[in-house]
C-alpha cells in the first residue's frame, strides 16, 4: 500500500442518498401540513413535528459534512458539498469514529489542516444489497493514519 493510483473509499451512492433524503424531507412538508389541517390538534402532531424537525436537522448536518473521499498518490482528497476539495497527507488523518444505521456506515473523521486547525468530514459507506460495493473507509483511514507520507 505504498503507492496508489486513485481509489475512492466513500460510497458511490453518497450524492444519491443525500439528495434523495432532501427530496423526501421536502415532500413530507405538505403532507404533514395537510394531515394537521384535517384533524383536531392532538399530542401525536407534536411528536410528528419533532421528528420532522429532527430530519431537517439531520439533512443540514449531512449537507455540511458529507464528503467524497479519494486516495490519490500519497494524499487523501476530501470534497464536501458546495466546497472545494482539500488534500491531506496521511499523518493529518484523525482517528475515525463510526455509526451504523441499517446498511449504511457513517464514518466521521477530523482532519488536521496545515495551520493546526481541525475540520470534520463525514464519509458514507453503503452495504445495501443493491449498492454493489464493499468499501471499508474506516479500515482504510485507520491504516493510512499509521503510514508516513513523504
Amino acid at each position: 500500500m505504498t503507492n496508489y493510483k486513485e481509489i475512492k473509499i466513500s460510497s458511490n451512492w453518497t450524492g444519491v442518498g443525500l439528495y434523495g433524503g432532501l427530496i423526501l424531507v421536502l415532500f413530507m412538508a405538505p403532507i404533514i401540513f395537510a394531515a394537521s389541517q384535517a384533524q383536531e390538534f392532538h399530542f401525536g402532531m407534536i411528536i410528528a413535528g419533532l421528528i420532522y424537525l429532527g430530519l431537517i436537522g439531520l439533512m443540514i448536518y449531512q449537507f455540511m459534512y458529507v464528503s467524497s473521499a479519494i486516495i490519490s498518490g500519497d494524499k487523501l482528497i476530501l470534497k464536501k458539498q458546495f466546497r472545494p476539495a482539500k488534500s491531506y497527507a496521511f499523518h493529518q488523518i484523525g482517528y475515525p469514529t463510526t455509526f451504523n444505521y441499517k446498511t449504511t456506515k457513517y464514518i466521521t473523521v477530523e482532519m488536521t489542516n496545515d495551520d493546526h486547525t481541525t475540520e470534520k468530514y463525514l464519509i458514507l459507506n453503503s452495504r445495501g444489497i443493491f449498492a454493489f460495493e464493499n468499501k471499508d473507509a474506516e479500515g482504510v483511514l485507520k491504516q493510512l493514519r499509521t503510514m508516513k507520507s513523504e
